[in-house]
Order: C-alpha cells, then sequence, then structure tokens
C-alpha cells in the first residue's frame, strides 16, 4: 500500500516484500534488511511495534523491524476486555513525588494501536455473532482478522517510515462515505492510516462499508511527499514550503500525540470517526445498547461458559465508557489548529 504514495513522488518498487526462506544466508539483524517478524511468547509484553534506527546526524532512517506478537492475534477476543493494564511507580525528581502510571507511557514513541483495533474487533466479532450475521468459526471472521492485521502492519509501516500518529484524520470522511465500500478502497476510511481507528459498525439495517480501512488517506501520500520527494537543494526550501502551505485543506487535517494526550479539542480523539465524532459517539451507545439487548435474550447452549457471556458484556461498557469520555470534551472544548503564525485560521 505504501508505494502508491512513492509512485506519486518518482519512486516504483519502493517497498519490496518477500518471504524469508528457511535457509536463509542472512541475518535481519543486520542494517540492511528491514522485517516483520512473528514473535510467540509466553507472557506477550505488546502486540505490535513499529521501532527504526536513525543516524542521529541526519536524521536518515536506517533500519525498521516490525515485531507482531503471535499469540495476540489468537487471543483477540479476550485480550482487551478482560486484560489489565500494568502500572509502575515513577519518581519525579522535579518534584520529589512519587507517581504512577501505565507502563511504557513515559516512551514519546508508544503506539498501542493494535489494542485499540484489538478492542474494536472483540466487540464487533460480539455483536455480529449475536445479529446471527457472523459465524465465528467461518471465513468472515477470519477476514476480519485479516483485515485487521492489515491495518495495524500499514500503521505501524508508517511509523518507520517516520510518520508520526495522525488523531484528527479520523474527521475527514461522512458517515454516508463509511458506508461505501468502494469510497473507502480508494480514499480510505480516514485521512491517514495513523489513526486509531474504530472498527466502522453499522447499525442494525444500514449498509455496511469496509470494516478497517484498506488503503492510505490523503495526508499519508501528503507526508511522503514532504518526506521523500527529490528535490534539487537550491529549490528545496521553497519546494518544502510550498508543500507544508497545503497544510489547511480538510483532507490534511493533522493533530498528534500531545494533541490528543492533554486535548481540549473534541475533534481530536483516539477511537473516532466521521466528521461529526458527537454523532459518532451516538452511535456507539446505541450498538452497545443493542449488543446488551441480544445478549440478554439469548438462550445459551448447554455447557458454555458463562466467562464467555461476561467478556462479551464487557465489550458494550468499554465502549460506552470512550464514547462518554471523548463526548465530555464538547462542554466547554475548543478547537486547536498547529499552524504557523500568519495563516487565516486562528490557533484556538
Amino acid at each position: 500500500e505504501w508505494n502508491k504514495a512513492f509512485e506519486k513522488v518518482g519512486f516504483r518498487n519502493a517497498i519490496v516484500v518477500k518471504q524469508q526462506p528457511d535457509d536463509a544466508d542472512f541475518d535481519l539483524g543486520e542494517t540492511q534488511y528491514s522485517s516483520i517478524r512473528w514473535f510467540t511468547t509466553a507472557t506477550p509484553s505488546f502486540g505490535a511495534i513499529g521501532p527504526s534506527q536513525v543516524d542521529p546526524r541526519t536524521g536518515e532512517i536506517l533500519d525498521a523491524d516490525i515485531g507482531w506478537d503471535a499469540n495476540m492475534v489468537r487471543n483477540i477476543r479476550a485480550a482487551k476486555s478482560e486484560g489489565v493494564i500494568a502500572y509502575q511507580p515513577m519518581f519525579d525528581e522535579a518534584t520529589g513525588h512519587v507517581r504512577v502510571e501505565a507502563i511504557g507511557s513515559a516512551d514519546g514513541r508508544l503506539c498501542t494501536y493494535r489494542d485499540h483495533a484489538a478492542r474494536e474487533v472483540g466487540f464487533a466479532l460480539a455483536l455480529l455473532e449475536a445479529r446471527g450475521e457472523l459465524d465465528p468459526e467461518g471465513p468472515e471472521a477470519d477476514q476480519l482478522v485479516f483485515d485487521f492485521l492489515k491495518d495495524i502492519t500499514m500503521h505501524e509501516v508508517g511509523h518507520t517510515l517516520g510518520l508520526r500518529h495522525n488523531f484528527r484524520a479520523s474527521t475527514v470522511a461522512t458517515q454516508a462515505q463509511l458506508s461505501d465500500r468502494a469510497f473507502a478502497e480508494k480514499n480510505g476510511l480516514t485521512g491517514s492510516v495513523m489513526e486509531y481507528s474504530p472498527i466502522n459498525l453499522a447499525l442494525k439495517g444500514e449498509k455496511q462499508g469496509a470494516f478497517f480501512t484498506p488503503t492510505l488517506g490523503a495526508y499519508d501520500y501528503w507526508a511522503i511527499e514532504y518526506a521523500y520527494k527529490p528535490i534539487a537543494p537550491a529549490q528545496e526550501k521553497a519546494e518544502l514550503a510550498k508543500i507544508a502551505g497545503r497544510s489547511s485543506e480538510t483532507q490534511l487535517a493533522f493533530a498528534t500525540d500531545e494533541d490528543v494526550g492533554f486535548s481540549i479539542d473534541p475533534l481530536v480523539n483516539q477511537g473516532d470517526l466521521t466528521d461529526n465524532p458527537l454523532a459518532f459517539f451516538k452511535r456507539r451507545v446505541q450498538l452497545s445498547q443493542e449488543l446488551w439487548l441480544r445478549l440478554e435474550q439469548r438462550e445459551m447452549r448447554e455447557g458454555e461458559s458463562y466467562a464467555v457471556l461476561r467478556r462479551r458484556f464487557l465489550t458494550g461498557f468499554t465502549q460506552l465508557g470512550m464514547a462518554m469520555a471523548s463526548a465530555a470534551k464538547y462542554v466547554g472544548g475548543a478547537e486547536v489548529v498547529n499552524d504557523f503564525s500568519g495563516t487565516e485560521r486562528m490557533p484556538v
């Protein structure tokens, strides 16, 4: 998928993907090889990560090795609905106080998109199964997981290419466009695969679009152009300014980690879709209520575990909590943009 963006700036086959043979005479630890590797561990400490090695003198990315924990795919239903966040004490030398925070959150490069997406798949599987629209042992469930894998991998590869998270990218499409699978195949569900996108679930009776974004968004093409387009040194400053000058275009909307971490902006969220986040949150409440009603009326099979029923109920509570917390920013919130001074838009 990322080759589509590189082709627009003059590179064909910028990324070539090969399966490593069992008898390979090279080591993926060597700098000239970038990889996506599957790990199988007894106690997974992550779902998927996209680290890279960068030359500190120039910023050039030298090498990248994405890691996927295979256990996370097998355990996708339970991973986020029954998991407990691990916390660690951190000593703050500036204040002399000890604070407690989630493990890993002190790292500015932390990416938990896999966790968000896995939670979404768990909710979708529970609801679609309760509707009778999906057989958990059938090919449709497998395809849902395949789409999940592709979405996360595009996101992690984006990090290895130098892109940061974009938590405003979810606002570039309308609800009608999200229901159109052909639109998603061409434009994606969001402006960027660097968003933390929820699964695109239709209300009962609505047309169902693509569950996960299938391709790059407009922001991704723009970022690759800025970072990789060959430009003669004499024209570089002017050309880069020209590319960056498009930042106010709706399809290129951007906000990143520090914007969402301390956000008063109701349009900057993790786990929302459409140009109307508040309407999206209302839909999530409706979907959660539908799930609970269907589970309440469903007869359990003999020998079926109540733990599975509990897990499915919990997926709805998680959706409700996220929707309410994000919707609360509409009270007293303000839209914030990252423009340089001199542009037409107000910063707040």
